[in-house]
């Protein structure tokens, strides 16, 4: 009967770990969900690595020219929040006793600068402290001149480098096998 509240405990550990400095410096202004182009319903690991430590959850992402919606599970499939972004900004909407230790202007952004085009995130920024570098397939945004995160990969496969949190995080589909997430993602 305590493992399924260990597990519980250790997921909530493992993300609060995961936004150290979250709330420094202020949000990023975001696009708006018009600026990206349909997705359909994607199954996703993601994999966060902090302090030589190594923890997963699925996310299932919806998008649709009003709004995106991520829905963060267990690895046994408890919901554990659901972010909307829609013309109204960024906010949980999920009715569940889990209580995130990061906003979700945080996390809104760390999923825009991964999947909003080039010009929409420097559209964003536009008279802010924010700033946007691409080259190729890297990204790196910047608050007031110093990184904030960098982006790699491709479209199926991402790693955010969180230089304010301190930790990586690996964006893979669903299907790839639990061992291979890093290794199925270029690395930088």
């Amino acid at each position: 009967m305590r493992r399924p509240f260990l597990r519980h405990a250790l997921l909530a550990a493992a993300l609060a770990l995961l936004v150290g400095c979250a709330g420094q410096p202020v949000d990023a202004p975001l696009p708006k969900p018009a600026a990206l182009s349909d997705l359909g319903t994607r199954m996703q690991r993601l994999t966060f690595e902090h302090q030589d430590q190594r923890h997963e959850l699925i996310g299932v992402l919806r998008h649709d020219e009003q709004s995106l919606r991520l829905a963060l599970l267990s690895p046994q499939g408890q919901r554990l929040l659901t972010l909307e972004h829609d013309e109204h900004g960024a906010r949980f909407v999920a009715d569940t006793s889990f209580d995130p230790a990061f906003s979700a202007e945080w996390l809104a952004s760390r999923l825009a600068w991964s999947l909003w085009p080039s010009a929409s995130l420097t559209q964003a920024f536009e008279g802010s402290d924010w700033s946007l570098a691409e080259d190729r397939e890297e990204r790196t945004v910047r608050y007031r001149g110093r990184d904030i995160a960098h982006i790699t990969g491709s479209a199926e496969c991402r790693i955010i480098d969180d230089f304010e949190g301190d930790y990586r995080l690996y964006i893979a589909p669903l299907d790839d096998a639990t061992d291979r997430t890093a290794a199925t993602c270029p690395a930088d």
